[in-house]
């Protein structure tokens, strides 16, 4: 029994007769007669009473008629499905981000594809212990927005926003009435920072430009996560630089000053594997890209 015979029974047993049947389907009414009597000889059972005047169903047409109705629907839901999943609307999506990367860009990104792609779950990491180059190529990610210099073989790496780094210091710190900060200035002054293992690129960046102003920055106290790092700033533990798109989280506490004499730039990616993403990690790729241009900032500044 195949689904093409099922639509033809179907046909013939609401019309209730043959050449109309025929000419719904669209075929010649000897080859659809044919194939009637074909399934009916399949089943072994008589689906139809046929006579000069009328056709009428069978009580075994009625119950096939019923379930044939059910299986081509189930059938146009799993075709559906599966172009579904094929075109990335439906399934799950797991996205890895660094800790640095959820202030300013990843909310905004996160937004626009729950309300254009609302059937696809979207499962977010930011682990500390994460190794994202390794989870993007064993499959255990599908897409990741982190910090720049991030390389990884085998994955591809698209730049999404390259921004400056600016200071975050109490508000009721001395420095925080100048307009701008000398970063060489900042050589006695307690940081806290994000702890390398979870950010090792900006880590890197932002103490090689201290050492570049000449001085080590001293890292008094580390935080994984931006609230926590920017809560001991208010606290009065120490300073941070950080993206200037930090700034999108800011406690009233906490205040930022653009920094001279910082060279760096913060730059967040986005990474997945192969040279293409799947559906939908394509999908969050250009809605990233999209975020991105909308908000104003550039990718190559």
């Amino acid at each position: 029994m195949e689904f093409r015979q099922l639509q033809l029974f179907v046909a013939v047993a609401e019309e209730l007769h043959f050449g109309r049947a025929a000419a719904r389907i669209g075929m010649a009414q000897p080859p659809f007669s044919q194939q009637i009597r074909r399934l009916e000889s399949e089943l072994g059972v008589e689906l139809l009473t046929r006579t000069s005047r009328r056709v009428a169903l069978t009580a075994a047409g009625s119950r096939l008629l019923e379930d044939a109705r059910a299986l081509l629907a189930r059938r146009a839901d799993v075709i559906h499905s599966v172009q579904q999943a094929a075109s990335g609307e439906t399934g799950t999506l797991r996205v890895g981000f660094a800790a640095s990367s959820a202030f300013g860009v990843l909310p905004d990104i996160v937004l626009r594809f729950r309300t254009r792609f609302p059937k696809v779950k979207l499962e977010l990491d930011d682990s500390e212990t994460l190794d994202v180059g390794a989870a993007l190529a064993s499959g255990e990610l599908d897409i990741a927005i982190i910090r720049a210099p991030f390389r990884h073989e085998g994955l591809t790496v698209e730049r999404l926003l390259r921004e400056r780094f600016v200071l975050a210091l109490p508000a009721r710190h001395p420095r925080a009435r100048q307009q701008v900060v000398a970063l060489s200035s900042l050589a006695n002054e307690p940081f806290v920072l994000f702890p390398r293992h979870s950010a090792p690129g900006l880590h890197d960046l932002v103490t090689s430009m201290c050492l570049g102003a000449g001085f080590s920055p001293n890292i008094l106290q580390e935080a994984s996560s931006w609230p926590s790092v920017v809560g001991m700033v208010e606290a009065g533990l120490g300073l941070t630089i950080a993206p200037a798109s930090s700034q999108a989280l800011c406690p009233k506490g906490v205040v930022f000053r653009p920094l001279s004499g910082a060279p760096g730039y913060a730059e967040l990616v986005v990474a997945f594997p192969g040279t293409r993403p799947a559906p939908a990690a394509q999908h969050f790729r250009v809605l990233a890209h999209e975020a991105v241009s909308r908000s104003g900032r550039s990718a190559s500044d």
